[in-house]
């Protein structure tokens, strides 16, 4: 009886097409390039399970070959899901990549198995796939609980980066955090409490006695009620601050108007005085003219009596 050989799960996806559907052609757009059975042994991508994805819309986009490894773009659908990078140095057969998922999928963190190196290397270039050509089998996708994959603080209409990793709250002044667990819950309590000890006692609750103010004007003391009287005359207006005066000081002002100081003719008056101004000058620039020819004449009359 000969020997039944068992083979590895590994060894045996690498003398086929998996995890590549079988139905594809694994060429490139151009077929010049076709991926090597050996490269790309095992796959595994986590979908969340409410997401409406066909799984068999999932393809290799694009492999990039360079002399220090290779770079894999998996696509859904024509777009980008995800990316990896294989590098050359330190590599050995069988190991494992994480998938780091892009856009809809960012959140999604699948894992690659790249079995060897040597054979796609020698086909050095940059390669496109379509879904037919590089078609991913449906049961690499998984399903997944989709979970918090990171925070991002608001600060009015700005958002920070997002924050990933291990994640800490910090109490600030006056506030208390409480965690307590409901069922499987757990539940931050973010309480503001006054007087926690955090800082110090507010000013404003010093009497006020004790608080910076205007306590007299000219030595002028107010009354009981803490008021001073400004008291205004015939020329003198008191008024509350004019509407031209800046909003952000408008509740501190007083308006001080002198009513006797304004002018009492209006344009209307300025007009009809400068158009008299301007006849009286014509006037006198008309008896200046005529006294320069009567003194012109006088002396004529004078140079004739004296010749006589």
């Amino acid at each position: 009886m000969s020997a039944i050989i068992n083979a590895e799960w590994l060894d045996t996806n690498a003398r086929r097409h998996y995890p590549l559907s079988e139905e594809a052609s694994v060429e490139d757009n151009t077929g010049s390039f076709k991926i090597p059975d050996d490269f790309i042994v095992d796959m595994v991508i986590p979908v969340h399970s409410t997401l409406n994805l066909d799984p068999s819309k999932f393809h290799i986009l694009q492999l990039a070959v360079f002399g220090t490894g290779v770079n894999i773009s998996i696509g859904y659908d024509g777009d980008i899901a995800g990316t990896v990078a294989v590098p050359l140095a330190g590599f050995a057969r069988n190991s494992t990549f994480f998938i780091q998922g892009v856009g809809d999928f960012s959140d999604v963190l699948g894992k690659i198995v790249i079995g060897n190196l040597s054979t796609i290397l020698s086909l050095g270039g940059v390669y496109d796939f379509d879904v037919a050509n590089g078609r991913i089998e449906s049961s690499v996708a998984v399903p997944d609980i989709r979970g918090l994959s990171g925070l991002r603080i608001k600060s009015g209409d700005a958002f920070s980066d997002i924050i990933q990793g291990d994640v800490a709250f910090e109490a600030g002044e006056n506030v208390r955090l409480d965690v307590v667990t409901i069922g499987d819950v757990s539940v931050l309590t973010i309480n503001a409490i006054d007087g926690e000890g955090t800082i110090a006692e507010c000013e404003c609750d010093q009497g006020i006695a004790d608080r910076p103010g205007i306590k007299s004007i000219n030595d002028v003391v107010p009354d009981e009620n803490g008021n001073i009287e400004l008291v205004g005359d015939d020329c003198l207006e008191v008024n509350p601050s004019p509407g031209d005066v800046p909003v952000e000081i408008q509740p501190h002002t007083i308006e001080l108007k002198d009513t006797c100081s304004k002018p009492c003719c209006g344009c209307s008056e300025l007009e009809t005085l400068v158009d008299d101004q301007q006849r009286v000058r014509d006037e006198v620039n008309t008896l200046l003219g005529v006294a320069a020819r009567l003194e012109a004449a006088v002396t004529a009359m004078q140079a004739v009596i004296a010749i006589s």
